[in-house]
């Protein structure tokens, strides 16, 4: 019958497994082995020497053309990893949504530079403080990481997802991954190992002369300088703050 590129990789991903190359310490090891130069770059060669006693040379054929994404001629370890992944689980995909949407500020649906100027303070970035970079280069490079293809200063949702998909590829625990997304993004909560450690804690005085420490939640992009931004910030939270103080 007809091969198609699902039924190579079903079949590529079950010799991985019945060679003892599980989850990505094994691919990563497997990657190692085919790779005899040391580049690490397989080539065709590289590729074919490794599995052509598992497949036929058709179906690598189809394997190689579909890892090696940037058509170079050889595949990166990257490209592997990626291609091999399955498709991030619900869990994973609601917190790349939740960050998907905290930067999509003015709500159209991408991501472009009027977004960033309203999320992220770039005032701070160690380049535009030594003068070396303006804040418009800094949030532009910031937007190209995300932006797949053409970049063009606009992250669509699928470019969002299609970036963290190949994260979600190297990142074998489900509390990790909501861990690294909690943090780099500052989404408050999550439980145990996977609870937001980045989040702004401040000391507050309440009007009754109260003390207590509390997290601004969601606090992406704001200056921990911005003692005013984050009071307005609690305010929202329900918490009226008198005085607030960094506490952590």
């Amino acid at each position: 019958g007809d091969l198609d590129i699902h039924t190579a990789l079903h079949r590529f991903r079950e010799t991985m497994k019945a060679q003892g190359a599980r989850g990505i310490v094994g691919l990563g090891r497997k990657f190692r082995l085919f790779d005899e130069n040391g580049n690490r770059q397989l080539e065709w060669d590289e590729f074919y020497k490794g599995l052509r006693e598992y497949m036929s040379q058709k179906e690598l054929h189809m394997l190689f053309a579909h890892f090696d994404r940037d058509a170079s001629g050889s595949i990166n370890y990257e490209e592997f990893l990626s291609s091999l992944a399955r498709p991030m689980n619900a869990h994973r995909r609601g917190f790349v949504d939740q960050a998907f949407k905290l930067m999509d500020a003015n709500g159209s649906g991408l991501i472009d530079l009027q977004d960033l100027v309203l999320m992220y303070d770039a005032s701070q970035h160690p380049e535009v403080i030594r003068g070396t970079k303006s804040k418009g280069e800094v949030l532009r490079e910031f937007l190209d990481t995300f932006d797949g293809g053409v970049k063009d200063g606009k992250v669509t949702r699928d470019e969002f997802h299609s970036y963290y998909h190949n994260i979600s590829a190297c990142i074998e625990r489900d509390d990790y991954f909501e861990l690294m997304m909690r943090n780099v993004w500052h989404i408050s909560g999550g439980k145990g190992q996977a609870e937001n450690t980045t989040c702004i804690r401040v000391l507050v005085t309440h009007y009754d002369g109260r003390q207590t420490v509390e997290e601004v939640k969601n606090d992406f992009g704001l200056n921990r300088r911005d003692l005013d931004g984050i009071k307005r910030r609690l305010h929202q939270q329900g918490i009226h703050a008198m005085h607030v103080s960094i506490y952590n």
